[in-house]
């Protein structure tokens, strides 16, 4: 079932003719190597494609979240072609490297995999988040003396307008490497090592977002998103971000520091668990604000997958220099949020880890309190 060369563009190169490239009726890119570049919706990739002239199709699969087309180019040293892929739609050329070899290329676009997931709103009332009380905690006066972020947020007046400010702000201090991790986990530590130039993962960027909203004058938390199949996923399992407790709107936000998003939806921000069902049930109206220029389809598609677990620490405050003892429940550290009907997580096998410390849960309502 193929639809042949649907919105399909040929570019020539600078030196073709006027007569159509075509074999056995189908367009045709000419290389003399055996890798050519792919550019998807604006991002070239280097040599992405290896030609195989053995195989009877060699298929491209792509995926988007977004119903629009995505536009997907070719290019060898001397030729490029140029297809914009709709869902569901199939697209062949052929490859002609020297020797007149002929690799037989298709472009399947398939649909994008999104699932509803429901939690229940059963209150545990034994349950308890314990954060801080206000601002004036030794840490936080530390940390404010070195990055202060007052002057960040002042003449701001909205709690979308400091958070989003306080957001730009802790995206710019460093940029992301996934494989390098700061000697300590706590702001200070991160900002210190980061103006030295050293870059960090996502979960650096949670922790420092979380102190410098509470300097802020926010509630904040870090919180773990994990995948699906997070015990057995052999790539990345997981992401980390933040969220903060808005008065104004009565209700948690979603911010991500990586990336420098905020999800909203008609004019109210979401949580975690909001945006995955916005992604999946109301993406055209969905928006990410920002302070700088952002890509709503790259980011959904990015962190869509990680949105099925959602996990907390019980305790979100500072006690290195207080008699106060580490707040658990249970006996567990901390909370994750798992949907109905779902199986508890109890390992990742990525990081040989086991999750023995988590008292789980399918409560919006105990994840989701609003902090006292």
């Amino acid at each position: 079932m193929k639809k042949l060369l649907f919105g399909l563009v040929v570019v020539c190169s600078i030196s073709c003719t006027k007569e159509t490239k075509t074999y056995k009726g189908l367009p045709v890119l000419k290389t003399s190597k055996n890798k050519v570049d792919v550019k998807l919706n604006g991002n070239w990739y280097k040599g992405a494609w290896t030609l195989n002239p053995e195989k009877l199709k060699d298929t491209l699969y792509l995926k988007s979240i977004d119903q629009t087309e995505v536009l997907v180019a070719f290019a060898s040293e001397t030729d490029s072609l140029f297809y914009g892929v709709k869902e569901n739609e199939t697209y062949e050329f052929y490859a002609k490297l020297k020797d007149s070899m002929y690799a037989h290329m298709l472009i399947l676009r398939e649909a994008y995999a999104k699932e509803t997931i429901a939690f229940g709103n059963t209150v545990n009332s034994s349950l308890q988040i314990k954060y801080i009380k206000d601002k004036e905690v030794p840490y936080l006066k530390d940390l404010e003396k070195k990055y202060p972020i007052e002057p960040v947020i002042a003449n701001k007046i909205s709690d979308i307008d400091k958070i989003l400010s306080v957001l730009n702000w802790t995206s710019c201090r460093w940029k992301h490497n996934g494989n390098v991790s700061p000697s300590k986990s706590d702001a200070i530590t991160i900002l210190n090592e980061a103006k030295e130039g050293k870059e960090f993962p996502c979960f650096a960027y949670g922790i420092v977002l979380k102190s410098q909203l509470e300097n802020a004058g926010f509630k904040s938390r870090t919180i773990y998103l994990k995948a699906k199949d997070v015990e057995t996923r052999k790539s990345s399992p997981g992401h980390v971000a933040t969220e903060v407790y808005s008065e104004e709107f009565n209700k948690w936000i979603f911010v991500d520091g990586q990336f420098n998003i905020m999800p909203m939806l008609n004019g109210v921000p979401l949580n975690a668990v909001e945006m995955q069902d916005a992604i999946t049930n109301s993406y055209n109206d969905l928006m990410f604000e920002s302070l700088t220029e952002v890509s709503k389809r790259e980011y959904a598609e990015f962190v869509y997958d990680y949105l099925y677990h959602f996990d907390i620490s019980l305790d979100q405050r500072y006690l290195e220099n207080t008699a106060l003892k580490t707040h658990t429940f249970a006996g567990k550290s901390n909370l994750m949020l798992v949907p109905t009907g779902s199986k508890n997580p109890t390992k990742i096998a990525r990081w040989n880890m086991t999750l023995d410390d988590y008292f789980y849960t399918n409560s919006l309502r105990d994840f989701y309190a609003k902090p006292i």
